[in-house]
């Protein structure tokens, strides 16, 4: 009989450590080679229509990638900056890519800005003033909604002549929630989220200001985990502190 034990001992132990050396490969093959990440965002870049991926450089070293060359608008760099996050692998990223756009005067700046906001479906707010100082342009003013205020910096970004954006927007909400109501519908938005359910990530609420704990496996879902919780009513900033890591 207690030979009997013995060997069942031994095909237990066996049985776990044939499981651990199974598993070891797998673990492994979840890092990406550097080589492997920058090929596919310069493939991520190429097929971008919004971004000249002829002008682009992309590096990586330890899962850190850098972007380095030029664009001719604000928005391509943030796009490409986004497809590099996008890459499975990528701890982040970071983007040295210098903004040289066509020349264009402060003053027809400002008024393209203004245009676009006023006509903006989104923006219904009144009160957004706009600046540019050698194409860099400054939003002033309060708006009602956190997406106002996204969609004005979106539309700046985008205007053909400006090098950098610096939103000074405030949102003031019309109604007022409980901290405890914005941490059910943060939570709530990452587990509706396809690329983030189940995550371990952990949201806490003080004074409407969201913060996020926690590690993920990638740059993007990071960036993705902030946005998805910033257009929440009321909430009035967010601290993202997921780490990244394999």
């Amino acid at each position: 009989m207690k030979k009997q034990i013995s060997i069942g001992k031994f095909s237990v132990l066996f049985a776990l450590l044939l499981s651990v050396m199974i598993a070891a490969p797998a673990l492994a093959a979840d890092k990406v080679a550097d080589d492997d990440i920058t090929y596919w965002a310069k493939d991520a870049l190429r097929h971008d229509a919004r971004v000249d991926a002829s002008e682009i450089t992309v590096k990586t070293k330890k899962g850190i990638v850098t972007l380095t060359g030029s664009v001719d608008n604000l928005a391509a760099k943030k796009y490409a900056d986004l497809e590099a996050k996008k890459i499975n692998g990528v701890l982040g990223v970071m983007n040295e890519i210098g903004v040289t756009p066509v020349w264009r005067s402060d003053s027809d700046i400002r008024n393209a800005v203004r245009r676009r906001i006023l006509n903006s479906a989104v923006i219904e707010s009144q009160g957004i003033t706009v600046t540019s100082d050698n194409g860099k342009v400054t939003l002033l003013g309060t708006v009602d909604t956190y997406s106002e205020e996204k969609e004005a910096e979106l539309l700046a970004s985008e205007t053909r002549g400006v090098k950098e954006v610096e939103n000074l927007i405030t949102t003031k909400w019309k109604t007022k929630r409980s901290d405890q109501e914005i941490k059910n519908d943060a939570v709530a938005a990452l587990e509706r989220d396809a690329y983030l359910s189940g995550l371990p990530i952990t949201v806490s609420v003080k004074d409407a200001v969201i913060t996020l704990t926690g590690s993920l496996g990638g740059a993007y879902g990071k960036d993705r985990a902030g946005s998805d919780v910033h257009w929440i009513s009321n909430v009035k900033d967010v601290r993202n502190k997921l780490r990244v890591e394999w």
